[in-house]
């Protein structure tokens, strides 16, 4: 099923009890984030997309959690399950001749309705939707319902965006999802990564000369349309005829009013100006898909030219923190529509899960037919120079018989089969730029986990002796559990480094994994104690082999190496030689807040808010 446009989508949406419409005056300031946080961390039955129909200081309702589910992220996407993506996709780029008229006939047909889908040139009309009010003097992005997302943030963030580019000098369009900051009513941060195809293009009108390249922010159009900037498509393919295959028809075009860029018919909002690539300002912070605050940098600048909306439009957003939000099944979609292309490169590939807990870049577990000694190694090299899939921090291999979905399969697997001392690869290469933990910007140590079995029947490793709790306590105090064969420990730095309670724990209890995370994480909770390890560890400086050094090639019949992972918050003293940056939580005044004003939205029963400072747990 494909839509016309976002109160299109929002239709049918709401026909499937996916959205609720809050009525009550709320504030774009920390309260609309207050209580979307709360409703997108619920299961499914009380996760829902949310209207907010009356924002203080301003006239336009504001829509945000559409795509926070995976049942609502496979309606935006036109299929009902998100694995139908791949199968799609895998029946298009199947390079296997047909065989018998038939096959031939129906690969005919699947091609052609691609043609149909993407069209043969840009469907252009000169009446719009989303020109339906043309602002060209003194337009004011203030208009809009802009949240300012977290407490810290810098400002006010445009955030659901389809920011639009032409690289100068071959006019190839680019289109991607960055977050932009509002300085004042006319003045936008363009927050592009180093790693992404708008600061490619700046880059290319710095070489060129270019002064004034024009930029556009589209904010709304079909979801296919809103959701295919976040897609990471090789250089120089047209993100729109992504969106046109998605959904089955091209994309309908108008020319912009004040720049030379065309932009979906279809969207609610279009900002449109232009930027120097020599002009920076200071961006952030931002509280980020990460969990923490993007801290500050120099980032491009935009200047408004014009603004354009339909007569009544919706202001649709998002918003990331700490997961699981919104952003994890916009994910989830790309990593289930891409895996019949890492498919076509790596053919041993099974499956592919990126897991919440990784925030996409920091953990990917894979699932291959191993044929061969090195196999598992052979796939970490290949998907670490597989575009984006460069930033993956750490890799997980299991063999065809693990269900790679299935978490706790994986951590068996692992547990049953992983020699840390010879199974692992560390390297050091690019990672996120909103990777905190690395040593440098952007590069940092990453790790490759073999955990396929050597053969079949193979063995897996004996379960480890009794713990000695009354030494662990004695050494520990109580702030410390075990869990899966691993000590998990939340240290007061202050009186101990992290590798040295890893070596006296070892002396205790050699057979135990080790993660020291910070005093305050509560070691119960097991998704956040992922996401903090996950995101906390640069694997060349914080990991420990209780054996010594990594040794490929440890004869079997030696003692098995066992990892000790420092997750802590780090400084100079701990060899991070950049800032450490600030978690996210919630303004006490503003929880209370919602909390209080709950019943007046009209949402159910009272959920009680996430972002709250943490303590130490007993």
């Amino acid at each position: 099923m494909s839509y016309r446009d976002l109160r299109d989508f929002l239709a049918r949406l709401e026909a499937a009890g996916e959205l609720l419409r809050i009525s009550a005056p709320v504030s774009s300031e920390l309260e609309i984030t207050e209580i979307t946080d709360r409703l997108s961390k619920q299961p499914h039955a009380r996760n829902k997309a949310l209207l907010f129909e009356k924002v203080e200081g301003s006239a336009f309702p504001l829509a945000i959690n559409l795509f926070g589910t995976p049942q609502r992220m496979a309606l935006a996407m036109g299929v009902n399950d998100l694995d139908e993506l791949n199968q799609r996709l895998a029946k298009l780029i199947d390079l296997k001749l047909p065989r018998g008229f038939a096959a031939m006939m129906s690969r005919a047909s699947d091609v052609m309705g691609v043609l149909r889908s993407i069209g043969l040139g840009p469907s252009m009309t000169k009446t719009a939707p989303c020109q339906e009010v043309v602002i060209t003097e003194n337009p004011d992005v203030n208009i809009m319902p802009i949240l300012k997302c977290w407490p810290e943030d810098g400002g006010k963030y445009i955030t659901l965006t389809s920011v639009i580019t032409r690289e100068p000098g071959t006019d190839i369009r680019n289109v991607g999802m960055y977050r932009i900051q509002v300085y004042d009513g006319q003045t936008l941060g363009l927050h592009w990564q180093r790693h992404k195809g708008g600061k490619e293009h700046q880059e290319a009108g710095k070489h060129s000369g270019e002064t004034r390249i024009p930029v556009a922010v589209v904010l709304g159009g079909d979801p296919a349309e809103m959701w295919c900037g976040s897609a990471p498509l090789p250089p120089n393919i047209d993100e729109y005829l992504l969106a046109a295959w998605l959904r089955g028809r091209p994309v309908q075009f108008v020319k912009c009013v004040s720049q030379d860029l065309e932009v979906p018919a279809n969207a609610e909002f279009v900002i449109e100006g232009w930027f120097d690539p020599n002009e920076h300002r200071m961006e952030g912070p931002f509280g980020d898909h990460t969990g923490f605050y993007t801290p500050p940098d120099l980032f491009p600048v935009m200047h408004v030219t014009a603004i354009t909306h339909r007569t009544d439009p919706i202001y649709p957003t998002t918003l990331v923190g700490k997961p699981p939000m919104e952003d994890v099944w916009m994910g989830k979609a790309t990593e289930r529509l891409f895996l019949p292309l890492m498919k076509l490169f790596m053919g041993e590939i099974r499956d592919v899960n990126m897991p919440a807990e990784g925030v996409f870049h920091n953990l990917v577990i894979v699932s291959i037919k191993q044929r061969f000694p090195g196999h598992a190694q052979k796939i970490m090299y290949g998907l670490w120079g597989l575009g984006l899939m460069m930033l993956a921090k750490g890799l997980i291999v299991v063999d065809d018989d693990v269900d790679v979905q299935n978490l706790e399969a994986v951590a068996q697997r692992v547990l049953d089969t992983v020699d840390w001392r010879r199974d692992v690869t560390v390297v050091d290469g690019a990672v996120d730029q909103l990777d905190h933990s690395s040593l440098w910007d952007s590069y940092g140590g990453k790790i490759g986990v073999d955990a396929t079995r050597a053969s079949t029947d193979q063995a897996p490793f004996p379960v480890p002796p009794p713990l000695p709790a009354e030494k662990i306590t004695a050494l520990l105090g109580e702030r410390w559990r075990e869990t899966r064969q691993t000590l998990l420990v939340a240290l007061d730095k202050t009186r101990h480094t992290p590798k040295q309670v890893m070596r006296e724990l070892w002396k205790l209890c050699p057979d135990y994994n080790i993660i020291v995370l910070d005093s305050v994480v509560d070691l119960h909770n097991l998704s956040d104690v992922a996401w903090r390890t996950l995101g906390n560890v640069d694997w060349r400086r914080d990991m420990l082999i209780s054996t010594g050094e990594i040794d490929h090639y440890a004869a079997a019949g030696q003692a098995r190496g066992h990892i000790g992972i420092d997750a802590t918050s780090k400084d100079a003293s701990d060899g991070h030689p950049r800032g450490w940056p600030q978690e996210i939580f919630m303004a006490p005044e503003i929880v209370a807040r919602v909390s209080r004003r709950w019943a007046e939205y009209g949402l159910g029963e009272a959920i009680a808010a996430n972002n709250t400072e943490s303590v130490p747990q007993g």
